[in-house]
C-alpha cells in the first residue's frame, strides 16, 4: 500500500461524522461518508429510520402509507439502487393516468386530465379538456395562439402565464389541482420553466403555450415513476443492512438537542427523544435500540457521561423546522420553508373502485398529444381536487386520492378484488382548531412522492401493526374519497393514518435563492452541513443527488483538506 493510501485510510478512519436524522437524506449521507472508512452515528428520534418512507402490513398487504414511488431516470438515485441491489425489484408504474374533480361540493364533475404538462394542455379543443373547462374555456384558451409570444424572462410564475395566455379556468381547472394536489403550493408560486423544463425555449419558438406543450411531448409512452416490489421500505432496510455492514452507529429514539463549536470539534447534545416524536410504537422484534451494541454498532468512543458527542462533522438531515433550530443552536439563523401538514389516510376496500369519468383515463405526460382514449385509456391512478374542493370549507377536505392498485402491478395482482386508497386529507393549520385530525410528529425529511414530481436488523419498516386511525378520520376520508372519484366506496376492511409535511418543491419561485442563502450561512462555520427536502425540494430522486452532492464535498475535505 502506498503512503498516499494509507494517509487516506487513516484520515478516513480517524474522521467521525454525526448525522441528524434518520430519513432517506440522513441514510445516504451516513452511507457515502461510511463506504470510504469514515467513522459515523446517526441520530434518529422516532423509533424507525426512514423518514415519510414506511411500509406497513395493512389487510395482509404491504403498503407504503406516504411515499410509494421515485421519478425514473435519476441519475443520483438510480446509482444508489444498484449499489443497494434492488435492481430487480423495480417496477415502473402502470400507468400515470390523472383525474381531476372539478365542480361545487354538491355537483362534484371527475373527468380525465387532457394530454399535456404540469396540466397545460397541448390541445384546449380536445374533448378531455372541454369537459373540464367548457366551451368558454376552450374558446378563451385559443386566444393563447392569438398572443404575441411572451418569455418566461417576463412571466416567471406558472400561474400569471397560464392565466395571461389561455385564461383562468385552464389555471384553476387543469394546472393548480396538480400543484396543489401534489405538493401543497399555489400554482402562483411555482416558477414556469422550473416546472417544464424547456418551456421558455420552446414558447419563443412556438409562438403559443399550446404549440410549446406538443413541442415538449414524449414521442411515445413511457413510465414516469416507479417503485420497489413488497414497498418502498425496502429502500430503508437496504440502506440500515449497508450501515450496520459498515458498523455505522444508529441511535434511534434519541435526538441531537443542540450544537456547539470549540478548538476540538463540535460537541454534539443527544437526549432522548419525547415519547411523542414517534410516529408509532416500535416492534420490539425489529428495532435495534442504541444499548444493543452487536445490533448497532460499537459503542461511540467519543461519547461522554452527559450525554454529549465529539464530532468532526455534523450533517443536519432532519426538516426544515427541526434544522433551523439546531442551527440556532450553533449560531445561525436560517429561515425553513413554509410547509403545509396532511393526512394521510390509506383505506383498504372490498369493492373494485371506478371512477365516474366518462371516459377512461390517459396518461398526461407520456401518451402522444393525438391519442385517443381507444388507444391511452387506463383507470386513473390519481384524482387530484381543485384547491377550492380541498379546503375545509367545502367539507371535502381532500386534495387527492391516490389508487395504488392502479398503479403498481404487484400490488393489483396481491390485492385481488380489494383496492388500496390513499387519501390526502387537509390538516388544520391551528392546533388549537377543532377537528377530527389528532397531532403527530411529521416525519424527518418529508419525502413526498415523486408522482410527477424519500434495515433489516435495524428497523424493519414493514411492522404487523398499522398506525391506527381514529374512526372520524377514516369516515372523512371515505366519505372525500367517495367525492373525489365519483361512487361510493364501501366500509374499509383496514386502514391507516400518517401526518406528513409536504416539503415544497424545488421549483417552487425563491426557493434556489433560500437554499444558497440558507447554504452561504452554513458554510460560514467549519464542519457543518444541511441536507434533506427542505433544501433539495420534495422527492426522493431530488433527495438523494443533492445528499450525494454536498456529502462529496465534506468527504473531499476530510480526505484532501478541499472541497
Amino acid at each position: 500500500m502506498s503512503d498516499r493510501a494509507s494517509d487516506l485510510i487513516s484520515r478516513a478512519h480517524e474522521a467521525h461524522v454525526v448525522v441528524a436524522g434518520g430519513g432517506v437524506a440522513g441514510l445516504v449521507a451516513a452511507l457515502e461518508c461510511a463506504k470510504v472508512g469514515i467513522r459515523v452515528t446517526v441520530v434518529e428520534a422516532s423509533d424507525r429510520l426512514g423518514g415519510s418512507i414506511r411500509t406497513e402490513e395493512i389487510d395482509g398487504l404491504a403498503v407504503d402509507l406516504v411515499a410509494d414511488g421515485f421519478a425514473l431516470g435519476a441519475p443520483a438515485l438510480d446509482t444508489l439502487i444498484d449499489e443497494l441491489g434492488l435492481r430487480d425489484a423495480v417496477e415502473p408504474a402502470a400507468g400515470d393516468a390523472i383525474a381531476v374533480a372539478v365542480g361545487s361540493p354538491d355537483a362534484l364533475r371527475v373527468a380525465r386530465l387532457p394530454v399535456g404538462l404540469a396540466g397545460i394542455p397541448a390541445n384546449p379543443w380536445s374533448d378531455d379538456a372541454r369537459r373540464i373547462i367548457g366551451w368558454r374555456g376552450a374558446w378563451r384558451a385559443y386566444l393563447d395562439r392569438l398572443r404575441p409570444p411572451l418569455t418566461i424572462g417576463r412571466e416567471q410564475s406558472l400561474g400569471a402565464l397560464v392565466r395571461t395566455r389561455m385564461g383562468v379556468r385552464v389555471r384553476d381547472r387543469l394546472v393548480a389541482p396538480l400543484a396543489f394536489g401534489r405538493f401543497g403550493v399555489d400554482v402562483d408560486d411555482v416558477d414556469a420553466d422550473l416546472a417544464v423544463p424547456g418551456l421558455s425555449t420552446a414558447l419563443t419558438r412556438a409562438g403559443s403555450l399550446a404549440g410549446a406543450i406538443s413541442q415538449l411531448l414524449p414521442d411515445g409512452p413511457a413510465p414516469s415513476r416507479a417503485t420497489l416490489r413488497g414497498g418502498m421500505g425496502r429502500l430503508v432496510d437496504a440502506l440500515a443492512g449497508r450501515l450496520a455492514d459498515l458498523e455505522v452507529e444508529i441511535r434511534t429514539g434519541a435526538r441531537v438537542a443542540g450544537l456547539h463549536r470549540d478548538d476540538v470539534g463540535w460537541t454534539v447534545r443527544i437526549e432522548n427523544a419525547a415519547p411523542d416524536a414517534a410516529a408509532s410504537a416500535p416492534d420490539a422484534d425489529s428495532v435495534a435500540q442504541a444499548s444493543d451494541p452487536d445490533a448497532t454498532g460499537a459503542p461511540d468512543p467519543d461519547a461522554t457521561p452527559s450525554g454529549q458527542v465529539i464530532a468532526d462533522v455534523v450533517i443536519i438531515a432532519t426538516d426544515g423546522d427541526a434544522a433551523a433550530s439546531l442551527l440556532a443552536s450553533a449560531g445561525i439563523s436560517v429561515a425553513a420553508p413554509a410547509s403545509p401538514q396532511r393526512d394521510v389516510v390509506t383505506l383498504i376496500v372490498d369493492a373494485p373502485v371506478a371512477t365516474a369519468t366518462a371516459t377512461a383515463v390517459a396518461p398526461t405526460s407520456s401518451a402522444p398529444s393525438n391519442a385517443s382514449p381507444a388507444t391511452a385509456s387506463v383507470a386513473p391512478a390519481t384524482v387530484y381536487a381543485t384547491p377550492a374542493i380541498a379546503s375545509a370549507a367545502s367539507g371535502i377536505r381532500a386534495a387527492a386520492v391516490d389508487d395504488a392498485t392502479a398503479s403498481w402491478p404487484h400490488l393489483a395482482a396481491a390485492a385481488g378484488p380489494r383496492r388500496i386508497l390513499r387519501v390526502q386529507l387537509e390538516a388544520p393549520t391551528d392546533p388549537s382548531r377543532p377537528g377530527p385530525f389528532p397531532p403527530s410528529a411529521p416525519a424527518a425529511d418529508g419525502a413526498q412522492r415523486a408522482h410527477s414530481a424519500t434495515t433489516g436488523a435495524l428497523a424493519n419498516t414493514t411492522s404487523p401493526s398499522p398506525s391506527p386511525a381514529r374512526p372520524e378520520l377514516v369516515a372523512q376520508a371515505r366519505r372525500a374519497a367517495s367525492a373525489l372519484l365519483g361512487t361510493e366506496v364501501g366500509e374499509p376492511r383496514a386502514a391507516a393514518h400518517r401526518r406528513v409535511v409536504l416539503a415544497p418543491p424545488a421549483s417552487v419561485i425563491g426557493h434556489a435563492e433560500r437554499t444558497a442563502a440558507a447554504r452561504a450561512a452554513i458554510a460560514g462555520r467549519e464542519g457543518l452541513v444541511a441536507v434533506g427536502a427542505w433544501l433539495a425540494g420534495g422527492g426522493i430522486a431530488p433527495i438523494v443527488a443533492d445528499t450525494v452532492d454536498e456529502v462529496e464535498k465534506v468527504r473531499a475535505r476530510i480526505l484532501f483538506g478541499r472541497e
